[in-house]
């Protein structure tokens, strides 16, 4: 191996360990979501999720029409 292949894979080595670091100290939950910023649930790790209540109104909300609702709300 020449100096440059050593060098490579060592800053492949250093990037790797770099990654799994900045995963270990940012395991959040509400990380990627576009309410993080301003979500009370997030700042005390505790409570209800805006994002999250919205999502599963929604979902209930899908469930409970007819299917011949869904299909036609479906196509547009």
């Amino acid at each position: 191996m020449s100096a440059l292949d050593l060098i490579i894979v060592a800053a492949i080595a250093v990037a790797f360990v770099l990654c799994i670091r900045y995963l270990s100290r940012h395991n959040e939950d509400c990380a990627d979501c576009t309410h993080a910023d301003s979500c009370s649930a997030a700042a005390r790790a505790q409570g209800h999720c805006v994002a999250a209540d919205d999502m599963l109104r929604r979902v209930n909300a899908a469930f409970d029409q007819k299917p011949e609702a869904r299909a036609s709300s479906a196509k547009r």
